[in-house]
């Protein structure tokens, strides 16, 4: 099989598969001095004396001022992608709490509709005129319907 300098083949079951990303990628090492600085290095970071802080991937063939302004880069899409993350977390929390007011307005509604229909089961026991029974037994209708359409 002919050589691919530009992309990384995957042998899988006898067929070969062609990926295009790069073969030829660099390391950089971004090191913690044990003072605190940061730094870049191509070695790793225990050559300096340094703790490892981060490993960027960047491509081979570009000065060192470029493969750092790319390492750069690609640790703030890094950050911008954690940022959207956590604000889709926020924007799930905030679904959420959404969800339990709308519960907890919805539950009110139940019992402020089952305390109005037990005041008219109650008042239907009393001695009434027949229109007052009427009105009761309507109201108590109505109650019951609204409570209906509200899912209770």
């Amino acid at each position: 099989m002919p050589s691919m300098p530009s992309a990384v083949r995957i042998v899988f079951g006898g067929f070969a598969l062609a990926l295009g990303v790069s073969a030829q990628a660099d390391q950089l090492y971004r090191c913690r001095a044990y003072g605190g600085g940061l730094f870049w290095s191509q070695a790793h970071c225990q050559q300096h004396g340094a703790l490892v802080d981060r490993i960027e991937s960047v491509p081979s063939g570009l000065s060192p001022d470029r493969q750092i302004r790319v390492a750069e880069q690609g640790i703030a899409q890094s950050v911008r992608a954690a940022s959207r993350a956590d604000a889709m977390t926020r924007a799930e929390q905030q679904a959420l709490q959404r969800e339990a007011r709308t519960r907890a307005r919805q539950r009110a509604r139940c019992d402020r509709l089952q305390a109005g229909l037990e005041v008219q089961y109650s008042r239907s026991h009393q001695q009434l005129t027949a229109s007052q029974q009427q009105r009761v037994s309507e109201r108590r209708q109505r109650l019951r319907e609204e409570r209906a359409q509200a899912g209770c």
